[in-house]
């Protein structure tokens, strides 16, 4: 699973410099200048006993990001997974949370890099062997951690996020939770474009 991570991320970081650099000679590099209001994108997660696709969308709560970045995030996120080794007793869930991301900006000749930290929060419902999806108990997830943003095109930009989700249960029955994770650690690889 290790080599599978390190894999996806270079490869990753490999595709958005070569697509940067294209686009960077076809529409020009990032500017300093740019301000945008609107932010949306597209990502993969990998948790501990998941993994999943979400997508995002955002507003910048700055009048004009300088050096410090702070927006708010809406997101939806598909999730599936094994909740024991032999592959047995598998899940799905659906999950909407909001996203706080606050962190720095520097301007380097011809991109972007931004680093950040966020805090988020989610409901969740799920499926699984003995439980309905829209019934009790429901999923509350937490999500903390850290991420960088290398913008090279002007509208567009690589996101890396490394992070954990801390699961609390609301209703019901917990004992359907008995397998799952209570705090995971969460990697998430993806894309922003900016407006």
């Amino acid at each position: 699973m290790k080599r599978l991570i390190i894999s996806l991320i270079l490869v990753a970081l490999i595709c958005s410099v070569g697509f940067a650099k294209e686009a960077g000679a076809t529409s020009g590099a990032a500017s300093a200048n740019f301000n945008y209001r609107i932010v949306s994108g597209g990502f993969w997660a990998c948790g501990q006993d998941f993994s999943g696709g979400f997508g995002e969308f955002g507003v910048n709560l700055l009048p004009r990001e300088k050096s410090f970045v702070l927006r708010d995030c809406i997101y939806v996120q598909g999730e599936g997974g094994y909740l024991d080794s032999q592959k047995q007793f598998s899940f799905g869930g659906l999950e909407i949370g909001d996203k706080l991301i606050f962190g720095g900006r520097v301007d380097c000749p011809g991109f972007i890099v931004r680093s950040y930290g966020f805090t988020g929060l989610a409901f969740g419902m799920f499926s699984c062997e003995g439980h309905e999806f829209v019934s009790a108990p429901f999923m509350i997830n937490l999500n903390f951690g850290g991420g960088f943003e290398f913008q090279f095109a002007k509208r567009s930009a690589f996101a890396l996020e490394f992070g954990g989700v801390k699961r609390f249960f609301a209703g019901g029955e917990e004992k359907v939770f008995e397998d799952f994770s209570k705090f995971t650690p969460l990697l998430t690889i993806g894309y922003r474009t900016f407006r």
